[in-house]
């Protein structure tokens, strides 16, 4: 195989770098910082120096090994792979055989593989350009969270003047829910803990809820949509308040009324067989034009990352920790390295 181009890193292939380390499913105290080899990029893919990087609660799933359908292709008994990380933002540093989209030099953000380290891999084709005004923090904040977040709102087929209810809206994946839906001229509903209520309504969301002592449920006039990233309401309930035709979109792992993942997903397609609404799962996929509308969006101040904390790598465990307590208030964002953008 010929040789991926390098960027000079400071740590050549194969040689030692900082990384996350997962020995075992778990809680966050098992998880630890190590030394791995700099990965060589295959065919199709290209090597990332990490400046930032994001929490997903799809990493806290992995962590914990919990639902267990997360475990086939990952490990039954063991985590198979033993590093997390989806998100990132950063600098080209190789690229292997095939790559004709990147070079080294190149800012990206996307998605990539352990990405909670110096360097990861990442897909051709799970990576955009990483807008000049955007800083690695708050594009790593992105990927998969906004894609999800686009791909909530078109399922639900969100469109001008609907009511538009989005819980979890301090979450990853509830804030920019929220926000396309007010892009596409939606009446949104925005629903979180009271603590949370002044920093939805900085992203643009005039009607906030607080879920400890409003139910949205408690509403006059019925809902054209409900995105549920927090699984807090049984689907039964918000038929009673979503107009005939419009969409129920359950969209939680964690669990709730409606049992756990697998069980709410039963629930979700039985009801999508019965009811006269539009009860759908789905399932996000970050793809480089998704990447790239939410860059425009991010560059044109139209959507706004809102960020918990700032973790350093060495602290990635108690990052990891915060988000298993599934009340973060924002996005948990790994500071890793220095943007370093090179001339091309």
């Amino acid at each position: 195989m010929p040789a991926p181009r390098s960027l000079g890193l400071p740590y050549p292939f194969g040689v030692p770098m900082r990384a996350l380390l997962q020995p075992v499913y778990g809680e966050a105290h098992t998880l630890t910082m190590g030394d791995v080899p700099v990965p060589e990029p295959a065919r199709g893919q290209v090597l990332v120096r990490v400046a930032a990087a994001s929490v997903n609660a799809a990493d806290v799933f992995l962590m914990r090994g919990v639902p267990r359908m997360v475990r086939p292709g990952h490990g039954l008994k063991r985590p198979a792979r033993r590093r997390l990380g989806l998100d990132l933002a950063g600098v080209v540093a190789g690229v292997g055989p095939g790559v004709i989209r990147w070079k080294p030099g190149d800012p990206v953000f996307g998605q990539g593989l352990a990405t909670l380290a110096d360097c990861a891999l990442a897909r051709e084709h799970q990576l955009a350009p990483l807008p000049d005004a955007i800083s690695p923090e708050h594009a790593a904040a992105v990927p998969v969270a906004g894609t999800t977040a686009l791909r909530a709102v078109d399922v639900a087929r969100v469109a001008p003047g609907q009511r538009v209810v989005v819980t979890g809206a301090a979450g990853g994946v509830g804030q920019f829910t929220a926000q396309l839906a007010a892009l596409r001229g939606a009446e949104v509903i925005a629903v979180c803990s009271g603590r949370n209520i002044e920093r939805v309504r900085s992203l643009g969301i005039e009607h906030v809820l607080d879920y400890e002592t409003t139910s949205p449920l408690d509403t006059p006039i019925p809902y054209d949509a409900v995105i549920d990233n927090a699984g807090a309401v049984r689907i039964r309930d918000w038929r009673r308040v979503v107009a005939p035709g419009g969409s129920i979109l359950p969209n939680s792992g964690v669990p709730g009324p409606d049992g756990g993942a697998l069980m709410r997903v039963f629930k979700a397609q039985w009801y999508g067989l019965i009811a006269s609404q539009r009860v759908r799962v789905f399932t996000g996929k970050v793809t480089a034009p998704a990447l790239t509308e939410l860059g425009v969006l991010l560059a044109a101040q139209r959507i706004s990352p809102l960020l918990d904390t700032i973790y350093p790598l060495e602290q990635a465990p108690q990052a990891l920790a915060a988000a298993g307590t599934h009340h973060a208030r924002g996005k948990i964002v790994i500071s890793i390295s220095p943007l370093e953008r090179h001339a091309s």
